[in-house]
């Protein structure tokens, strides 16, 4: 069922995350039924709704695959920086270096072959890709809107084109890389799909994306990440080990990492 977007007058900043662009183009659609099929139950807040059969908590109000283009242009950064006070594209790059970056290099770089070719979809602010050139393999990203693009051009020199991963032929790459995408999507297991389709056989992907029951995963960071701008899924072990089982991958380490999310090395089979 489609829906017009709408925001109450008195809605708090979290309820925001309905529609935090109170945008007229963004076009919502009702979600009934788990990605596994399980009957959805109550879930803890506003639109999210539990999974009766795997427990993914699932947000039940959700923008149109034909609204993506609105919702994750340049405005996705400027609005979550006014609403949820995250930093802009540009201190990102810099500030992730301290935190995010070590722990993906950690992560990644044992498992990657000599020159290895290397591709992020959704790439954000590129600093990892960045960091990945520095140390000389060949890196590329891809974004939706063509002015992020821009403005990280003015940050680093990776090539990042605009657009999806069907711009590139099957087997492209030894790693992919996917950073807080996969709660995102609309269908999960197609993305990872799409990804090992990208990959060598043998190829490795690095996976970033909240785990609401695992053991190292508070409470309180799964409740917060509900707000979280767009958000589509928070998973559940079992089912994430499902998706990744079924899109043709094998799962090499996997540990809690930033905000108790959990950051798993995957090995296309």
């Amino acid at each position: 069922m489609n829906e017009s977007s709408a925001f109450s007058d008195d809605g708090c900043r979290l309820q925001a995350a309905s529609d935090p662009n109170n945008d007229p183009r963004i076009v919502y659609e009702q979600v009934t039924r788990c990605l596994c099929g399980g009957d959805l139950m109550e879930g803890p807040i506003w639109e999210w709704q539990i999974c009766s059969s795997c427990g993914t908590w699932v947000n039940t109000k959700r923008p149109a695959e034909i609204s993506l283009a609105d919702v994750y242009g340049e405005t996705y950064w400027t609005t979550t920086q006014e609403l949820a006070g995250t930093p802009t594209l540009e201190q990102r790059f810099n500030r992730d270096m301290n935190d995010r970056i070590p722990v993906y290099l950690d992560a990644l770089l044992p498992h990657l072959v000599e020159s290895a070719r290397i591709c992020e979809l959704g790439c954000g602010n590129a600093r990892l890709l960045h960091e990945l050139k520095l140390r000389g393999y060949y890196v590329i990203g891809t974004e939706f809107d063509s002015s992020v693009i821009t403005r990280l051009t003015e940050l680093t020199d990776v090539q990042i084109l605009q657009g999806s991963s069907e711009q590139f032929p099957d087997e492209s790459f030894d790693a992919v890389i996917s950073i807080d995408v996969l709660e995102h999507v609309h269908n999960p297991g197609k993305f990872l799909q799409e990804n090992a389709r990208l990959l060598r056989p043998g190829g490795v992907m690095l996976l970033h994306t909240p785990v609401h029951d695992q053991p190292q995963t508070p409470y309180r960071y799964s409740v917060g990440l509900l707000w979280k701008l767009y958000h589509l899924y928070l998973f559940s072990r079992d089912l994430l080990l499902q998706l990744i089982d079924d899109a043709g991958f094998r799962v090499l380490d996997d540990k809690s990492a930033i905000f108790g999310w959990t950051v798993f090395i995957l090995q296309k089979r």
